[in-house]
């Protein structure tokens, strides 16, 4: 299943949980509209906002990294299924949190998302801009890489809360689009750090967006009383949500999460956040090298997967049948398909340390060394069973291959004995008798393929 994860991040007490709590009432409508083929109606009057918790106040609320707790699944235009994840980030720089824990929190929630709201209030301020620079100098190197996918980072969407000057800039994504594009007009007097921001953010981003949201209302943001309900919203606020959002999240505007230009199922993306945690997981900010070796190592691990799965494709199919190998065959067609795997993995786009790729090497020539031992010991189990297999294939039942055995063994073993007897005439009519019984068991085993066909056509 593709996924989708969205995510919102920026200063702590903003309003982010409130924000995601809009979207999770638009997708819910949206899946029960599809499911049900019927029109989309939400934050209608009788609406009370549920699932992500906030809470007015000074306080934090959201601690670390929070996902929804399942799924929601919603068919694209195109008829695929993505299963959209909604993340909820820690506010940045509270009283309780160093700066490296806070820069963690955004850069590795921008890494994992395919849409990174980044969620701000009043005006874009400087700050938030230089908090992008380590996704800049990241992409940088991403781009210069021998083979790089494109652009390393998807969509970053500014939203911008409470805006004041709408004589200015109207409100959503027009009056936003204007508005991003002075905040990230370059001078001559800039320092070259904040020109560098400016002029890149566009070369590693693939989409960039800005909305500008009016004040939710009195009742929402100055009463602890407010409980959710829709009907409490600003008029102005509920109309400009219902553009933004089916935007962002509508079935036309969905982006499936791309990582090294594939897009990601749920299963692989489990891995991708236990690697690029791991690049975060230290005393001080990653240096951007580290988060692409990080990038660098799930490439190989995918390639290193194929590699291994294609190699045991090619032994299940050398190893068909219920007749042991020879040792010197299962060898020959270990080497050939070994080979043909450490192909597949060399071909894997070279980007990163040569470390991480060597070392996942060796892992993937170990991982082939034990399925050699385990064809090995299925190999050996054939020899066992090889004689069972040689009854059953005289007949359609074991009793069967079993009488016709016996009757060949004991035609045999009467000739041998009555020519150690003495009795020459007995035992020189025993040996027609035995030729005789093996020429019938061999003419049955040849000639019951044929008629079976032979059957199957007629039917």
């Amino acid at each position: 299943m593709i996924v989708v994860i969205i995510s919102v991040a920026g200063a702590f007490r903003k309003g982010k949980s409130f924000l995601l709590n809009f979207f999770l009432e638009y997708l819910y409508n949206l899946h029960k509209s599809q499911q049900s083929d019927s029109s989309l109606e939400w934050l209608t009057d009788d609406c009370q906002l549920h699932g992500f918790h906030w809470r007015a106040g000074v306080k934090r609320d959201t601690v670390g990294i929070w996902l929804w707790g399942e799924p929601i699944m919603i068919e694209s235009v195109t008829g695929e299924m993505f299963a959209v994840l909604l993340m909820d980030t820690q506010g940045t720089f509270d009283n309780n949190s160093t700066y490296q824990q806070c820069m963690t929190v955004f850069a590795l929630s921008t890494i994992v998302s395919s849409v990174q709201i980044y969620n701000v209030v009043d005006n874009i301020q400087e700050d938030a801009l230089q908090h992008l620079s380590l996704f800049v100098e990241y992409g940088r190197m991403a781009m210069e890489q021998p083979h790089n996918f494109g652009k390393p980072f998807q969509q970053l969407v500014f939203c911008v809360r409470d805006f004041k000057n709408q004589e200015e800039y109207e409100f959503g994504e027009n009056g936003g689009t204007d508005f991003l594009d002075n905040i990230l007009q370059t001078n001559p007097e800039q320092p070259e750090e904040i020109k560098a921001v400016r002029e890149l953010l566009r070369e590693y981003f693939e989409d960039i967006q800005c909305y500008l949201l009016p004040h939710p209302g009195y009742k929402v943001a100055e009463r602890q009383s407010f409980r959710g309900h829709v009907k409490d919203l600003r008029p102005l606020f509920r109309e400009e949500l219902k553009k933004m959002v089916p935007n962002l999240l509508g079935p036309h505007n969905l982006k499936p999460k791309i990582v090294n230009g594939k897009t990601v199922t749920c299963r692989k993306m489990i891995q991708y956040f236990k690697e690029y945690a791991a690049s975060f997981d230290g005393e001080t900010l990653p240096q951007p090298q580290s988060i692409l070796n990080a990038n660098a190592k799930l490439i190989c691990i995918e390639a290193a997967h194929e590699a291994k799965v294609n190699y045991c494709r090619g032994m299940d199919r050398s190893t068909y049948g219920t007749r042991m190998m020879s040792e010197k065959k299962l060898l020959e067609a270990h080497i050939k398909h070994g080979i043909t795997a450490l192909n597949i993995y060399d071909k894997c786009p070279k980007i990163g340390s040569k470390e991480v790729r060597s070392l996942l090497l060796e892992k993937l020539q170990e991982d082939i060394n034990a399925e050699l031992e385990r064809y090995k010991r299925l190999n050996e189990a054939k020899r066992v069973t090889g004689c069972a297999s040689a009854m059953l294939a005289c007949g359609d039942s074991v009793f069967l291959g079993i009488g016709l055995g016996s009757a060949a063994s004991g035609a045999i073993a009467g000739a041998v004995l009555t020519l150690q007897a003495g009795v020459v005439s007995l035992g020189i009519v025993a040996i027609p008798i035995s030729l005789t019984t093996l020429f019938f068991i061999w003419a049955y085993v040849w000639t019951k393929p044929c008629f079976e066909k032979i059957t199957n056509k007629n039917k």
